[in-house]
């Protein structure tokens, strides 16, 4: 089946699909972030983060990147390599996982004091969930996921509204949160074991070496281990080396913008599953075309996002956090240059290409450098240059990732991207976020020059979308 052409909208509507979700889960924890910060005490509120760091932390190492494999190929082939791997694979598999769940619940023990059967069975739980999800998607099961995910996100903001008016203690919130994920896990076991009944039999229309498939899951393990590590090592160091008010201060100036992530892996999914069901005939033709939809899309979002943040960043710091932690705006203004990186999904041609050893080479590269720039840039520009650091690495990062997809596409690195529509966007975008801004800080005072700097980003984001999407539908995405 050759890749849709360019009247076909379903990047689109797939990207959006497996966005939403995951977006409800985020938008849940990042609402209980926001409550529990100013209901619980410092040392409480600490505790119960301790959790979910150290979940988030060792997740990937549970994982071991077949939730991110998964997506790379269609069903049939995903199906057929399941089914072949030898009972002691599972095996070997199954106690790492069971390691991996040892040393979360002694951590949890050892710190929160609660039962070690909870986070035991939690990260195991939680862990084929995310692997289950994966194959889900790849089964374009995408209406049934969205309604899962919605009232798992109900329910975990219940738990936590429930646990809190009640007698609050991490071990009651925890154990309510584990029979959720429980329940979570059977329906997506139930779904999945569905889906692989009517998958089982259809043919495979394409064929992969079993060493290249091995190679490039490695490397996908590798490099979801390298990049967790690289969202967590500056505020890791920050807190060991200064005080815990510097720390506090450099953590709410760096952190991740909610969401962005999501839709950056959604866009790359939705990417990887519509290259997975083409055929190698005009493959390169194909790919570029997809990449160009795929930046112009994303640039719809990513663009008007970190321009308002970019001109609106005092008066939001401060609104959401307080005058307390004004200092914290340089920090955030230099975390937020990383932002343009993510209007494109750099390592989408090099993982359905098999070369993760360039995606890892990148990625320990990006790692690597970005701490050797931490020190000089923090004895240059203080707790800003520490942010800076991990933003100079990863456009680099970026820059040697877009090289070699065009020399293996055998094409320039400009026709991979949509340069000349996100000059354009970003041109409009700044002008008009630089006039709302002046006029709003020369006729209102308060909080409405926010609040309308918000409303035109969601304008802008609307608006741009609607008219890409439109433009696809009737010309292409030429």
């Amino acid at each position: 089946m050759p890749l849709p052409k360019p009247g076909n909208k379903a990047l689109f509507s797939n990207s959006l699909l497996i966005f939403i979700t995951r977006f409800f889960p985020a938008l849940a924890n990042l609402a209980v972030v926001i409550w529990y910060s100013r209901q619980l005490s410092q040392a409480l509120y600490g505790n119960y983060q301790h959790f979910w760091i150290q979940l988030n932390v060792l997740c990937p190492l549970a994982c071991l990147g077949i939730h991110v494999l998964i997506i790379t190929y269609p069903p049939a082939f995903v199906i057929s390599l399941l089914r072949n791997i030898k009972r002691k694979h599972y095996t070997l598999y199954v106690l790492w996982l069971f390691v991996i769940a040892g040393i979360f619940a002694f951590l949890q023990f050892q710190v929160l004091n609660i039962s070690l059967l909870i986070p035991f069975l939690f990260i195991i739980c939680y862990t084929l969930a995310a692997i289950l999800e994966s194959l889900l998607i790849v089964f374009s099961n995408y209406n049934v996921l969205v309604t899962i995910n919605v009232i798992y996100s109900l329910a975990f903001f219940g738990i936590h509204w429930f646990v809190l008016n009640s007698r609050f203690s991490l071990q009651t919130i925890f154990s309510y949160l584990l029979t959720l994920t429980i329940l979570r896990l059977c329906v997506y076991a139930g779904l999945a074991i569905s889906n692989w009944q009517h998958y089982n039999n259809k043919n495979q229309e394409d064929e992969y070496e079993i060493s290249k498939v091995r190679s490039l899951w490695l490397h996908l393990g590798l490099y979801d281990i390298t990049q967790v590590l690289s969202n967590f090592v500056d505020k890791f160091a920050i807190s060991l080396v200064l005080s815990a008010q510097l720390s506090a201060i450099y953590f709410n100036g760096s952190q991740n913008i909610p969401f962005l992530p999501l839709l950056l892996g959604a866009a790359g999914s939705a990417a990887l599953i519509q290259l997975a069901r083409g055929k190698n005939e005009n493959g390169s033709t194909d790919i570029i075309e997809l990449m160009n939809q795929m930046g112009r899309a994303l640039s719809c979002i990513v663009f008007p996002i970190f321009l308002f943040l970019l001109f609106f960043r005092e008066p939001l710091l401060i609104t959401i956090f307080g005058i307390r932690y004004a200092p914290a705006i340089p920090v955030f203004a230099a975390a937020i240059l990383i932002l343009p990186v993510r209007a494109y999904h750099f390592t989408t041609v090099l993982q359905r290409m098999h070369k993760g050893h360039i995606i890892n080479i990148g990625a320990v590269s990006e790692f690597i450098l970005g701490c050797l720039l931490m020190y000089p840039l923090y004895l240059l520009l203080g707790l800003p240059g520490v942010a800076l650091s991990f933003v100079i690495s990863t456009w680099l990062q970026a820059l040697f990732y877009l090289l070699h997809s065009a020399r293996l596409l055998h094409t320039s690195p400009l026709t991979l991207i949509p340069y000349a529509n996100w000059i354009a966007k970003l041109i409009v975008f700044s002008i008009l976020f630089i006039g709302i801004r002046y006029v709003s800080n020369v006729y209102f005072t308060g909080r409405i020059p926010l609040l309308l700097g918000s409303v035109a980003m969601v304008i802008m984001i609307g608006g741009s979308l609607y008219t890409e999407y439109k433009k696809q539908g009737k010309h292409g995405w030429s």
